[in-house]
């Protein structure tokens, strides 16, 4: 079977991530594998129904491996020890609305080192003055 056979139309995508957990609890990718759709759609679909508290995750133990992953479940979270993002964003007003700048570090702010790696030194000599 490909790919393709198994897939919804992306405008009802929403609708069947829903009818997948209704189901059963699931992991993204088993989500994903079902639709046949990738891991990056699944995961804005559920974080969609997360904001609208049709689906919530819970962390659960991997026994093969000393870590842990995310079942994805419908219906709104039974505890309020994580409350969903919306309440989040209530309780920091203007947070949303201000948006994060990214930094991305250039050369000039690595601090300088002052030695030559041998291997280069032994091809290009020792380090001459520096040019900027």
């Amino acid at each position: 079977m490909r790919a393709q056979d198994k897939k919804v139309p992306i405008s009802q995508l929403l609708a069947a991530v829903e009818g997948v957990l209704e189901t059963g609890p699931r992991t993204i990718g088993a989500i994903a594998q079902e639709l046949g759709y990738s891991v990056v759609a699944v995961r804005a679909r559920l974080e969609q129904l997360e904001l609208e508290q049709r689906a919530h995750r819970v962390k659960v133990p991997i026994n093969s491996f000393s870590g842990f992953a995310f079942q994805w479940r419908h219906g709104a979270a039974a505890n309020d020890a994580c409350p969903p993002p919306a309440a989040l964003a209530q309780q920091r007003p203007g947070l949303a609305d201000q948006g994060v700048v990214p930094f991305q570090s250039t050369v000039r702010t690595f601090p300088a080192i002052n030695r030559r790696d041998p291997l280069v030194a032994a091809l290009f000599g020792p380090p001459g003055p520096a040019t900027a």
